[in-house]
């Protein structure tokens, strides 16, 4: 799975990674995402779980950010758009 990072950003850039393998096609590698938190959560504590998911809120919109600059569009309408998508699926 390569290096375990204990820094939230590189441990958000892991989990990315294996979100990117995950979406080349079905696989085991929630259970790799899983087992990665865990170990995180093993050695930092839960609280460090907390700043990996604000890194990964971030990360997130950062993206967002860009995608909307470079369309010309808003984030907050891209943004939107993903929240309705999102709850649309349940």
């Amino acid at each position: 799975m390569g290096l375990i990072y204990d820094n939230p950003d590189l441990a958000a850039l892991t989990l990315t990674r294996l979100a990117a393998e995950e979406s080349e096609g079905p696989g085991a590698l929630e259970g790799r995402m899983r087992n990665y938190l865990d170990g995180l959560e093993q050695r930092n504590g839960t609280a460090y779980l907390e700043l990996v998911a604000i890194a990964l809120a971030r990360v997130h919109f950062k993206s967002l950010d860009n995608l909307a600059r470079a369309t010309g569009t808003d984030a907050a309408g891209l943004l939107d758009a993903a929240e309705v998508e999102t709850l649309e699926g349940f």
